[in-house]
């Protein structure tokens, strides 16, 4: 399954836009109308669940463990129903609370809160703007005040009642305004009821200050274009010249957005009344840039079919200069190439090139991308000698470039693929010794997997040696060649240095996926490595992080935040506090808030892992390994014979417990089935499968995806071995799997991982593999023993349910 991933609807691209506007010219403004609206519930993206989706009232109660506003009954399972995004279920429940008239002041501000919110959803702004009222007045909710005002504030101007979004903003106090992690929310919608209520310098100043405060504001280009907008109304020429640069400017920075559109309807009138602000020549080459900043934003947003047609129409029109059609040429073929017809996009990368290596020094980089990109289209052609040579190219004439290291890594695997070992051996080398970069680890990983398979023990021994001399970042990159060392030593008959590799790679990087496969060797070994082998896994001592004196009122506002279910607003108050790592996660989490926590997890680096869990760090191993949806799985797996506890470390790399995901490629939910993969799984199943929505149901998505999982593991005879090639069959379909068995099927089991040609599949095996291992080590049941996965040297055999999925 291809992992993918949500986020905020935003408005994006371009630079920053400070210094942009100058004085204001007060002389002769008046107000044209509203300024656009801005809200702050973002609707669902394409192909994400809405209100059409899941109608049953969601599961979910006090025994999750979610530590949510409402212990039980409909407050809860409104939360809920909106994380799904069932805002009908939603409504049905808040509207029930209320109407039963809640216990208290709190879950009555609560639910006014969560029920204005859904009155956003529907455009209903004038009814929110009276719920958020109401939940003002709940003691519990006064943390929140500033979000309160804000969101209130908001609807108020959506509703047509500027005054009093005014006043919200004005009454709140200044110290907390300026602190507040939406004060640049609250600037906006200040400029925008001060324009909307004829206080014309009022809004300028605001707008000036949001641009000011916030240069690199999610709003930014949003507030450039009101306040162009703004000036354009008036009748002085130099605010009219002073709204056409910053229509001018949005076009460059935001080329594809609704504000460059507006620019281009504003930008003809606002010429004619004060004059163009270039000479007629150095518009047409400015219009030229601009028809080359267009299409590189095409590329960026995936229009790729478009992309092709646009270069080559600005191509064929001529009058560029060598770096315009550089960038253009190079958009050609990244967009041939992101449609997956590598082979096709090398004579647009060629071409690219030339035309780079004509536009000098400066567009050095695109030019080294350009052969990079031709390479491997020569390489998908099956002209691996051919692509090899170029590869080595870029390294010899362009060494000092960050691309050289890639390409020798690349030249290597051309090279292995062309049959000639000892010049891919040569290339590894080259990369290793010559550019000790960020592939280092890759080309020594590659060479060692490919001397071992040569035999070359010795020579496998020395260069794991020199390479742990060095400085490695990753625990597990170094528990990865402790592991490998092991491995030569044991072949060279050095049994007892092996098993000390072995139990050092343990203590390296104890939950990884290299310190697996190091206890399965020690498990072979005998009692006395074994039990030495566990013993290293009983805990270490904390590793403190940076925030552990977080700031109280900001945790306290991010989990009142949480507690209602509002994942991306916590997240807010968080990174306005910096507050970032554990603190952020327990939070997170306490809420049930998954998916944030975990890319609160993805930041906070890799040194904590190289202690294993114990007594006074196992809550941090727990929080960055959750269980949701426990009530689902847990039952599941063993009716679908799939080995326990393998169905989260699944969802942790797929979706990142987050049932509403879609990926770029269409897979769906929290294990991130393929529609046609999961229309199979039902109809095998019996179960009725209600459109490609279903598919975000928790429910159905697991279920599917639990069944999927016991048919790919009974494939390769089951059980804990049969998970290495169920994983990588998951991620990248059996009849792979199976090739790639009949090709190195011989190789022992470690080897056949590290030779996985798809870069992709074999880090998802790896990761999927360790966090399975984290998962088994933390809540199997049992002796420690019992809770470690074994992964023999020897490649599953396909059992009796041989049929590609």
């Amino acid at each position: 399954m291809t992992r993918g991933g949500r986020t905020r609807t935003r408005r994006i691209g371009g630079t920053a836009a400070a210094g942009l506007v100058g004085l204001w010219l007060a002389l002769g403004c008046r107000s044209d109308g509203a300024p656009a609206l801005h809200t702050a519930i973002d609707a669902p993206e394409p192909g994400e669940p809405g209100a059409d989706g899941t109608k049953a009232p969601p599961k979910g109660g006090p025994s999750d463990g979610r530590e949510l506003w409402f212990v039980e009954g409909p407050g809860r399972e409104a939360i809920i129903a909106r994380e799904r995004r069932d805002h009908e279920t939603a409504r049905e429940r808040l509207d029930a609370l209320l109407a039963a008239e809640p216990t208290s002041a709190d879950e009555r501000g609560a639910a006014e809160l969560l029920r204005a919110l859904e009155h956003l959803e529907q455009d209903e702004h004038a009814a929110a703007a009276e719920r958020f009222a109401k939940a003002r007045e709940a003691p519990g909710l006064r943390p929140i005040e500033d979000w309160l005002r804000r969101w209130e504030a908001q609807a108020r101007l959506d509703a047509g009642q500027p005054e009093v979004a005014r006043t919200l903003v004005d009454e709140l106090e200044a110290g907390l305004r300026s602190r507040s992690a939406v004060a640049g929310d609250l600037q906006v919608i200040e400029g925008d009821a001060r324009q909307r209520t004829d206080d014309l310098d009022g809004a300028r100043a605001a707008y000036d200050a949001y641009l000011s405060d916030h240069p690199q504001g999610d709003r930014r280009f949003e507030v450039q274009a009101k306040l162009a907008r703004m000036l354009a109304a008036c009748e002085d020429e130099g605010s009219r010249r002073e709204a056409l640069t910053l229509y001018d400017r949005l076009r460059e920075s935001v080329p594809l957005s609704d504000y460059a559109d507006e620019a281009e309807a504003a930008i003809p009138g606002l010429e004619k009344a004060v004059g163009a602000l270039r000479s007629e020549s150095a518009t047409r080459v400015h219009e030229r840039e601009l028809g080359v900043l267009r299409v590189e934003a095409m590329l960026d947003r995936g229009r790729y079919a478009v992309a092709i047609k646009e270069v080559d129409r600005l191509v064929g029109k001529g009058k560029l200069d060598a770096a315009q059609r550089c960038r253009l040429l190079y958009v050609k073929g990244s967009a041939i190439f992101k449609q997956r017809r590598r082979a096709d996009a090398r004579p647009s990368f060629e071409r690219a090139e030339r035309e780079c290596a004509k536009a000098g020094k400066a567009f050095e980089t695109t030019q080294v991308k350009s052969r990079y990109q031709g390479a491997r289209g020569w390489y998908a052609e099956g002209k691996y000698a051919k692509a090899g040579a170029v590869f080595e190219s870029i390294a010899a004439e362009h060494g000092d470039h960050s691309y050289a290291d890639d390409a020798l890594v690349l030249a290597g695997e051309s090279w292995e693929s062309h049959g000639d070992p000892e010049r891919a051996a040569r290339a590894y080398h080259r990369a290793i010794e010559e550019h000790p970069g960020d592939m280092r680890h890759e080309a020594l990983r590659r060479l060692l997997v490919m001397r071992f398979v040569a035999g070359a023990y010795a020579e496998v021994l020395a260069l794991v040696d020199d390479a742990l001399k060095g400085s490695i970042v990753h625990p597990a990159e170094r528990a990865k060649l402790l592991y490998f060392r092991g491995r030569a030593l044991d072949r060279l008959g050095r049994s007892d240095e092996a098993d000390e590799a072995w139990l050092e790679a343990v203590a390296t990087a104890p939950l990884d996926y290299p310190a697996l496969q190091a206890l399965s060797r020690l498990r072979e070994r005998g009692p006395q490595p074994w039990a030495q082998a566990l013993d290293r896994l009983r805990g270490g001592a904390s590793v403190k992080s940076r925030d552990e004196a977080s700031a109280a009122q900001a945790l306290q506002r991010a989990r009142i935040l949480a507690r209602l279910g509002l994942g991306d607003e916590a997240r807010d108050e968080l990174r306005h506090a910096k507050i970032d790592g554990w603190p952020a996660i327990a939070v997170l989490n306490q809420a049930g808030l998954y998916p944030a926590a975990q890319r609160e997890l993805a930041n906070l680096g890799a040194r904590w892992r190289a202690q294993a869990p114990g007594a006074d760090n196992r809550e941090r191993w727990e929080g960055a390994h959750p269980r949701p949806f426990a009530e689902i799985i847990d039952p599941g797996e063993p009716e679908h014979e799939v080995p326990a506890l393998l169905t989260y470390a699944i969802m942790q790399t797929e979706s990142r417990f987050d049932p509403g995901v879609t990926s770029f490629a269409g897979a769906r939910g929290l294990v991130q089935l393929m529609p046609a993969t999961a229309k199979g799984l039902a109809k095998a199943a019996g179960i009725r499968l209600d459109g490609d929505r279903a598919l975000f149901d928790p429910a159905l998505n697991l279920d599917l995806g639990m069944r999927y999982l016991g048919r790919l593991t009974a494939r390769f005879g089951g059980g804990e071995a049969a998970v290495a090639l169920a994983i990588p069959s998951y991620n990248a379909g059996a009849g792979s799997v199976d090739r790639w068995l009949r090709e190195r099927g011989s190789w022992d089991l470690d080897l056949f991982i590290e030779s996985i040609p798809y870069d992709e599949t074999r880090k998802y095996t790896q990761s999927v593999l360790g966090r399975w291992w984290a998962y088994r080590w933390l809540y199997a049941e049992g002796e420690p023993e019992q809770r470690v996965p074994y992964l023999p040297l020897t490649v599953p055999s396909k059992g009796a349910d041989d049929s590609d999925e």
